[in-house]
């Protein structure tokens, strides 16, 4: 059974019953799915997505399914997930509007992806070419195709010093004209406002590569430095920033608190609750279970089944804390792949810890009740070898 809940984005819903397709069966979907709520979900992206594909189709060497798999793999709208590979089978399948047959499984849309891939790789290498040498593969790390105007790029090269490339120079511009403040300084000018709180916006999964900061108060209170920042400072992080000031802006169940006026003037604590976030968004498999142990966890274990169209976690405590080092784990990050954390579950560390669901075990330390001890695997194809198949596959 799958269950979708009525404010998840078309995406999140397309995910959890791609997650959810068994291929074994004479029936693919999920009972209580039908095709008509695919369609639904699918024109709705369509609304989103179609325009690129059609110009992808229409402007290069890509197959509409190229194109298609291509385009909602690597184009996420704000607030959206990315696609996985079988939600990409279903929204082909249904966007065909073909009255038979099944959706396409995750092998065949990964064959697209990849011959997507393979032609933007090799128009990239012919653009990067069309110049005398030395060629940006042989300056950069990782070089990208910029398009400017001729007379934009003619002038960035009258510009650049004798040993500065076009990367140093364009990096030297967008650090001059960037609107920076640093976190104490915005939270110092909160309090000194009488702001009423300062949140984090964390409901989307990659709300920590752009913060979206929320405000409660009067946008007048605020200084033009504060007001039009577009770059947070944190310690020697810098992150780009979108501030939004409302007076009656209510923080959501998802939002991070950095700044309440209910909790005292000095807006140390929120400052050190945001690092703390940022630092744990994002972990390897490495790093997570090291945390756990810091924490003194007992073991970890992933549902079989995804949720949300990521992985299920069930750190086991032997008492199970009020907030757990994973509070804001959004992502665990493989040798080959990243998997979106759906759903953090702390559990005490019993016999029957665990027996009212399926999970794997990813590591469980000597002293645990719940089982026999399991060291997580030096090598990093044993180590996503512990993983369940099925969440493996939302990547």
């Amino acid at each position: 059974m799958v269950t979708l809940e009525r404010e998840w984005k078309p995406s999140t819903k397309l995910n959890v019953i791609g997650g959810a397709l068994d291929f074994t069966s004479v029936e693919v979907l999920p009972k209580d799915i039908s095709r008509d709520q695919i369609e639904e979900y699918c024109y709705t992206l369509r609304q989103l997505y179609g325009e690129y594909v059609d110009e992808l189709v229409a402007e290069t060497t890509l197959s509409r399914r190229e194109a298609q798999t291509w385009v909602l793999r690597n184009l996420v709208h704000e607030g959206s997930e990315r696609l996985s590979y079988e939600a990409i089978g279903l929204y082909i399948w249904a966007i065909g509007r073909a009255t038979e047959g099944d959706p396409l499984s995750r092998t065949i849309v990964s064959e697209y992806n990849q011959r997507a891939e393979e032609k933007i790789q090799q128009a990239e290498a012919t653009v990067k070419r069309t110049g005398p040498p030395p060629y940006p593969d042989d300056l950069y790390d990782d070089p990208a195709v910029v398009w400017v105007e001729g007379r934009v790029g003619e002038r960035l090269m009258r510009r650049c010093a004798p040993d500065q490339t076009y990367s140093e120079y364009l990096t030297s511009l967008l650090d001059a004209t960037a609107e920076l403040v640093s976190l104490d300084r915005l939270l110092t000018a909160c309090r000194d406002a009488e702001i009423e709180h300062v949140a984090v916006d964390t409901h989307a999964s990659d709300w920590f590569e752009t913060l979206t900061v929320r405000v409660r108060g009067d946008p007048t209170s605020l200084s033009a430095v504060v007001r039009e920042a577009d770059v947070l400072k944190i310690d020697t992080e810098r992150y780009p920033l979108a501030l939004e000031i409302d007076q009656d802006l209510t923080p959501a169940r998802s939002d991070l608190v950095i700044y309440d006026a209910t909790e005292g003037p000095d807006p140390a604590m929120g400052r050190d609750r945001l690092k703390r976030a940022l630092d744990t968004a994002e972990l390897s498999l490495v790093e997570l279970v090291d945390r756990l142990k810091t924490a003194d966890a007992r073991a970890l274990f992933v549902g079989d089944d995804p949720t949300a169209a990521g992985a299920h976690l069930y750190p086991l405590f032997s008492e199970v804390p009020e907030e757990t080092p994973l509070a804001r784990l959004e992502a665990l990050v493989l040798d080959d792949r990243t998997l979106t954390v759906g759903a953090i579950t702390p559990r005490p560390d019993t016999p029957d810890a665990l027996v009212d669901i399926a999970a794997t075990a990813v590591w469980i330390a000597e002293d645990a009740v719940v089982g026999e001890a399991l060291e997580l695997p030096a090598d990093p194809v044993k180590r996503r070898e512990r993983l369940p198949a099925a969440v493996l596959r939302t990547a």
